[in-house]
């Protein structure tokens, strides 16, 4: 079950990379709403108490107006050169880092996010999930228990 959801993971990934790099070449509309110059994100993730079974999955997808543009996150305040999406899973959170905040160094285009968090065992744990647009808050949910009957699947596109 954990590798079909990871396939359909990557798969949505990819799709949504190919997605908004087509979508960054049309020519746009006056009636757009997202600026010419992009939009700055802002995620902040946090799990707790995750039990070894968990399967926890953030990615986040952004491209800037230039399709070869590859540098445009940092992580906990580290820049991740290259890279274009993040993705923290079950292990970035065993250690002493239990939140981790994601910002965009450019103005993006086109941003999409992933997240689905499962649990197996009857060991619920905590999830808080915050998207930040341009300064102003999207989505805050705070402290989800994720149970063997609750999971927390979403895609968001900002």
């Amino acid at each position: 079950m954990k590798k079909s959801i990871f396939k359909n993971l990557i798969a949505f990934t990819i799709c949504a990379v190919l997605f908004a790099s087509f979508s960054s070449c049309s020519k746009k509309s006056s009636g757009d709403p997202t600026p010419s110059n992009g939009r700055n994100a802002k995620f902040t993730v946090t799990v707790t108490g995750a039990p070894s079974s968990a399967f926890i999955s953030f990615v986040m997808v952004g491209l800037t107006n230039d399709p070869k543009e590859g540098t445009v996150w940092k992580v906990n305040g580290v820049v991740q050169n290259s890279e274009n999406s993040v993705s923290l899973g079950k292990n970035n959170f065993n250690g002493t880092t239990k939140t981790y905040v994601i910002e965009s160094i450019k103005p993006l285009s086109a941003i999409s996010v992933g997240v689905q968090c499962l649990n197996v065992e009857n060991s619920p744990y905590k999830i808080s999930y915050k998207a930040e647009i341009n300064g102003e808050v999207k989505n805050d949910e705070k402290d989800f228990t994720v149970t063997k009957s609750t999971d927390f699947t979403h895609d968001y596109t900002y």
